[in-house]
């Protein structure tokens, strides 16, 4: 920092440390309420594990508990204590309070290694209480099934805490987005629609005169006094406008442990989540992996695809059959309809899902033009007429997507990939964008999990675009995850 400018170095005043004071342990209160609500989630769900291991094991190879009850209650809170640290130190609760939207799918893999070494643990100090003390606590195969318990119960806890209980009983924390164009309004759009990420957007900072509102409260200059005076918990910086120096500089003073940032970077559109951050002698540097889809890739992709979509239908056949007399039953027609749609490299193939409209509806749709909800070349409405009693349930709970089974094993489209538009509405989808056509069309996709279709056409498109060029085989596995609520949550559904 040059000399000319030797305030913007000094440390705050007496009477601001003194304002900053009570909200720094009001705001540390409410982390430590999540924590402490995300602990507690964990030990509920490793307990349950627990006596179902230890339950599972009585039935199968008789009593496993020879210890005194005083002592398998203590060695049982001892055990869910050391759970508690286990997952601390590998920072299971940090990432709660540290970023925007948890998510309790990225935490799978360290979850899995913090169990493992938990159950090694265990089992090592079981293995010795019985060999020195003679009280038999803990053996290799109850080990193996609280592993397998435990992967199931305390992701599906923690989502549950994540999703329902937190944004219902704690405050949300107050955020500022510094920058009011189209990504800022894209960030609080996104937020807005995602109440289980626990923020409220409480306004922006833009120095673009043009931008006016009444959630406009100040200009960049006005970072540290606005989040002083509307004690504000998250700063997102999505693009002011003003100088770099000076924006730089403000974002410097405003960090403090009381205060969150989050920064939108420069061409966002072209990340995904399995782009890494580098270190290059002291300069992050966002790397996106290269664009490579071997041949090996592909099949793996496809034996995925395959062995999947088989073992769907042979389980999910007696719900076809009964989907199937339902549309019968309830308006004349064929049961299954068939759509030309653009695949890969844009060969037409047909497409199957079960008839949720009255036979013909495709000849109404010029007639219901005036009721499109959508923009670009889709064509949605909410409430279609066109829709029969049993269509708009099976739509409400996606069940018509099901015979698409039948096009994966066909080759014609993969579980997870860009969205299948008609013929007549991907033709109108030029340029990079084209590029979404290299990968197989999907029965879901990055679109559906993010929005389905209350997406615009040109969010699909990007979506579409971000998945074909960044794709491997956990993203469609985490894809294929995240659908599972979409669907039970019915969000973007219509």
């Amino acid at each position: 920092m040059s000399g000319s400018r030797p305030d913007r170095l000094t440390v705050a005043s007496a009477p601001q440390r003194a304002r900053q004071a009570p909200r720094a342990q009001a705001v540390r209160r409410l982390q430590r309420g999540r924590t402490g609500l995300l602990a507690a989630c964990d030990a509920v769900a490793l307990f349950v594990a627990g006596v179902a291991t230890f339950m599972l094991a009585n039935v199968v190879a008789g009593p496993a508990l020879v210890s005194p009850q005083w002592a398998t209650a203590l060695l049982a809170v001892g055990a869910l204590v050391g759970w508690v640290a286990i997952f601390a130190a590998y920072g299971l609760y940090e990432r709660q309070t540290s970023t925007i939207a948890a998510s309790t799918f990225d935490e799978v893999a360290t979850l899995l290694n913090a169990l493992m070494a938990g159950s090694l643990i265990l089992l090592l100090l079981g293995q010795g209480l019985a060999r020195f003390v003679g009280i038999k606590v803990y053996s290799p195969s109850e080990a193996v099934l609280f592993l397998a318990f435990a992967l199931v119960l305390v992701p599906a806890a923690r989502w549950a805490v994540r999703s329902q209980l937190l944004p219902g009983v704690l405050n949300p924390r107050r955020t500022l987005i510094v920058g009011a164009g189209a990504t800022g309004r894209l960030i609080e759009a996104k937020i807005a629609a995602h109440p289980d990420y626990g923020l409220e957007v409480v306004g922006f900072l833009d120095d673009d005169g043009a931008t006016i509102g009444p959630d406009i409260l100040g200009r960049a200059a006005d970072l540290t006094e606005v989040v002083e005076r509307h004690e504000i918990d998250w700063v997102v910086l999505a693009g002011t406008g003003s100088h770099y120096e000076q924006t730089l500089d403000l974002v410097r003073r405003v960090r403090r442990p009381d205060v969150h940032l989050s920064i939108v970077p420069t061409y966002f559109e072209l990340f995904a989540s399995n782009a890494t951050i580098e270190d290059l002698q002291g300069i992050p540097v966002v790397s996106l992996p290269p664009m490579r889809l071997s041949r090996s890739v592909r099949l793996l992709k496809r034996s995925f695809d395959l062995s999947a979509s088989l073992l769907g239908l042979a389980v999910l056949s007696p719900l076809l059959a009964l989907i199937a007399v339902a549309i019968k039953l309830d308006s004349p027609g064929p049961v299954i309809f068939r759509q030309l749609r653009n695949g890969r490299g844009g060969d037409p193939f047909r497409i199957m899902k079960f008839r949720t409209m009255v036979d013909g509806a495709e000849d109404q749709r010029f007639d219901l033009a005036h009721l499109n909800q959508m923009d670009g070349p889709l064509f949605k409405i909410r409430s279609d007429p066109r829709i029969t009693r049993t269509g708009d349930l099976l739509r409400r709970w996606r069940l018509d997507e099901l015979p698409q089974l039948v096009n994966v094993v066909r080759g014609e489209m993969s579980l997870v990939g860009p969205r299948p538009f008609v013929v007549h509405e991907a033709d109108q989808i030029t340029g990079w964008a084209g590029r979404r056509l290299e990968s197989l069309p999907g029965i879901t996709g990055l679109w559906q999990v993010l929005g389905g279709n209350d997406l615009s056409f040109e969010e699909m498109v990007k979506l579409d675009y971000v998945y074909t060029t960044n794709w491997s085989l956990w993203w469609d596995i985490k894809i294929l995850c995240q659908t599972i609520p979409v669907v039970l949550a019915r969000r973007g559904a219509y």
